[in-house]
């Protein structure tokens, strides 16, 4: 755990250097140019605890890792080559048709439902219970991609989540506790700060990572109702948008504003 406390900070800085000079980076919603590269300290997270479990953890298997760092390479290849345009997976399918060339959007949604179905199989579990797995790998990391439109979003609907599993589930052991924090707490200093964000390959691979550990430990109705949960805020995307929704109700924005530097 010292070596991961240790190093953790230094893959950041590092990333976030590589990402500037290989001009991996985009503007963000105030027109500054920011890297892309808080999603490989969270895949770099994800792989340690792989390598040196605290415990024996279901989600920490090696279907989940390839699953994981898949979905991080389609959305690291959707950063660095795809356009802002079109939108959505019905904008990409009919760009793709009208234009016969696939976009990276499109990429990015047929590989993740390729890699869904690999780990389903891999699973080897009844139907009912597989077809929840397929749709938590398919919709969480869509969903959390949705919510990456300001700064710190895809964070708190990450802490939402972490704290209701720390509710449901048995206690954790402290040393994984103490990893998730430290992830939290730099990751939220970094973006919260305008240093580095998370991009499509970073906001995905949270949700990918929620939807591994949702499938691994927890019961088949907590799956489907969170399955709700992610069907409801992709349908609701596509008729509004976040930022207005959250621009209207004054909790929201105030919780919205949490952490963001004004800098």
């Amino acid at each position: 755990m010292i070596v991961f406390l240790l190093t953790m900070p230094i893959i950041a800085y590092l990333s976030m250097i590589a990402f500037h000079s290989l001009d991996l980076s985009v503007e963000n919603y105030q027109g500054r140019k920011i890297p892309y590269n808080l999603g490989v300290v969270v895949v770099y997270s994800y792989a340690v605890l792989f390598a040196f479990p605290p415990a024996l953890i279901p989600s920490l298997n090696l279907m989940a890792f390839i699953y994981i760092l898949t979905i991080w390479v389609l959305g690291f290849i959707d950063d660095a080559y795809g356009s802002p345009f079109p939108k959505g997976l019905k904008g990409h399918l009919f760009h793709s048709i009208k234009h016969r060339s696939v976009t990276t959007g499109l990429l990015k949604a047929v590989g993740t439902m390729v890699i869904a179905l690999i780990f389903v199989w891999s699973e080897q579990t009844e139907f009912l219970a597989g077809l929840a797995a397929f749709l938590l790998l398919t919709g969480l990391p869509h969903m959390m991609n949705l919510f990456d439109t300001r700064p710190l979003r895809v964070w708190k609907v990450a802490f939402v989540l972490s704290a209701f599993l720390m509710v449901i589930l048995p206690v954790p052991p402290f040393t994984f506790v103490i990893i998730l924090l430290t992830i939290f707490y730099l990751l939220f200093i970094l973006e919260g700060h305008k240093k580095a964000m998370l991009g499509d390959n970073g906001a995905t691979v949270i949700g990918a990572i929620f939807a591994v550990v949702f499938i691994h430990h927890t019961s088949l109705l907590i799956q489907i109702g969170i399955i709700g949960i992610v069907a409801f805020f992709i349908l609701l995307a596509e008729k509004k948008s976040f930022s207005a929704l959250i621009e209207r109700v004054r909790v929201l924005r105030y919780i919205d504003q949490i952490g963001i530097s004004k800098r």
